[in-house]
């Protein structure tokens, strides 16, 4: 057995035994996390149902308040008139309504079930064994609270679980309460846990593909090493590393969608919810309470934070707009994020450059921003982006004092891990890549051969006649 095959069933084994271990980690840490946010979602849904009940009841006891305060303590007349207003308010179709019951069990309003008037559910217990009503009162006579349960929903009659808040009119001795189904809430977190296990599928599926295709590369890798010269072997390594590149790319595409698309969506309509909560008090001439306030300030920094997470893993306007927009737009915001004033030169190339080019100059723009931000001390800087000389020459310079990490060409033991990781880029697009640091500021330079992306399209506009023609 050579040494050759020796190192390959190593490699082999290496490389799966990695691949076994990311697997559960990966799973077990996404899982993990997902179900933290799921149980913080499923909170805060809950949490504006109960404000949700609590405003609903208030409206509710504002209604009767006047001819409640005016009865005696037995008022047959005036428990009718109450009675028969409570009946009247229903909300949310048919599953929002109020119901009250006497302190001793005897239901007295009920809209939806009027055969249940007149009776005692005193002993009623629930599917978990517990006394209903009973329950409810407490919580009403202690001041207001809510309680978890399960009963009939008008609109599906089923059995569905539901929250509900009791207050106490202890003149008469009602319960008055009112109630909402859960069945939207646990659908909306049942679809969210779907993805999670979809998303953890695929990633696994995404981990065993890469792993076996790790392993067919590590074999060709051998039989090059062996039939071939060493410089045809480090092109296949830097053809690997710039796949990796690639599906970082493409992973981070795909969870910036995600964001945007699917969780900024769905708190964009829970903020619609609150905001028209809000109106009906507004309306109802009813102060807005303030953890209501509250949640809504939160929600709209929340939303705020996850864009511009969304953005950072990959702005949308490079694949709209192009790189030059994409630029500029960068720029903008870090002028007004670090206060460092930015001059832009840039040539319109919406449709010039293919997307690793676009995305290539783009992580080095973004990078530099933040070296330029981290180290220079600078109070103005240049983005210069020309096609000159079958070249195109991106050029970030600043006035700062330089970023001392960052040695000349011949040390690159001293540069950081993303600066070596944007010269890789560049050289896979046969460039060059240049750090100039000195004490008057720092000039990062990335050349690009203009045969790296004419070629591109050369090949993409033969394929498209080819596709014609067939």
């Amino acid at each position: 057995m050579s040494l050759s095959f020796k190192t390959q069933l190593f490699a082999v084994f290496y490389v799966a035994l990695t691949a076994i271990f990311i697997f559960f980690m990966v799973s077990d840490q996404y899982r993990s996390l997902s179900q933290q946010n799921l149980a913080a979602l499923e909170t805060f849904l809950i949490q504006q149902k109960q404000q949700e009940l609590k405003n609903y009841t208030e409206i509710a006891m504002a209604s009767v308040d006047s001819i409640y305060a005016s009865s005696a303590k037995d008022d047959p007349m005036k428990q009718k008139q109450v009675a028969d207003i409570l009946s009247t308010l229903i909300y949310d179709g048919d599953d929002g309504y109020f119901f009250v019951y006497h302190e001793d069990g005897t239901s007295v309003v009920h809209p939806t079930e009027p055969y249940r008037v007149g009776q005692n559910f005193l002993d009623l217990r629930g599917q978990n064994g517990e006394p209903t009503i009973q329950i409810l009162i407490e919580n009403a006579k202690n001041g207001g609270d809510y309680y978890r349960y399960f009963w009939n929903q008008p609109s599906t009659e089923q059995i569905t679980e539901k929250i509900s808040y009791s207050r106490f009119f202890p003149k008469w001795k009602w319960m008055l309460g009112t109630g909402v189904y859960l069945d939207s809430v646990n659908e909306q977190l049942q679809t969210i846990q779907n993805a999670i296990d979809q998303q953890v599928d695929s990633t696994r599926l995404t981990i065993l593909i890469i792993t076996l295709s790790a392993i067919f590369l590590i074999f060709g890798f051998g039989i090059v090493v062996n039939f071939t010269q060493k410089k045809e072997t480090e092109e296949k390594i830097h053809a690997l590393d710039q796949k990796i590149i690639h599906i970082q790319e493409e992973e981070q595409r795909h969870i910036s969608r995600e964001l945007h698309d699917g969780i900024v969506q769905m708190l964009v309509s829970i903020k619609y919810s609150l905001e028209a909560t809000g109106l009906v008090l507004k309306q109802k001439a009813i102060e807005k309470p303030e953890p209501l306030a509250k949640a809504e300030k939160n929600l709209v920094n929340t939303i705020g934070e996850i864009r511009r997470i969304s953005y950072h893993l990959h702005p949308t306007i490079l694949d709209e707009l192009g790189l030059s927009d994409a630029m500029e737009q960068l720029g903008i915001e870090f002028s007004e994020r670090t206060g460092i004033a930015i001059h832009i030169n840039k040539p319109a190339l919406r449709k010039l450059l293919p997307d690793p080019i676009n995305t290539t100059l783009y992580r080095v723009v973004q990078e530099s921003l933040v070296n330029i931000e981290k180290h220079s001390h600078a109070t103005l800087a240049t983005i210069d982006l020309e096609v000159k000389d079958d070249w195109l020459t991106l050029t970030i310079c600043d006035n700062g004092i330089g970023n001392t990490n960052i040695k000349k060409e011949g040390q690159s033991s001293h540069k950081g891990i993303g600066i070596r990781n944007l010269a890789e880029r560049i050289e896979y697009h046969n460039g060059v890549f240049n750090i100039d640091a000195g004490a008057d500021g720092t000039t990062v330079t990335a050349k690009i051969p203009k045969s790296a992306f004419v070629n591109h399209y050369n090949r993409q506009q033969s394929h498209q006649r080819r596709s014609i023609n067939e």
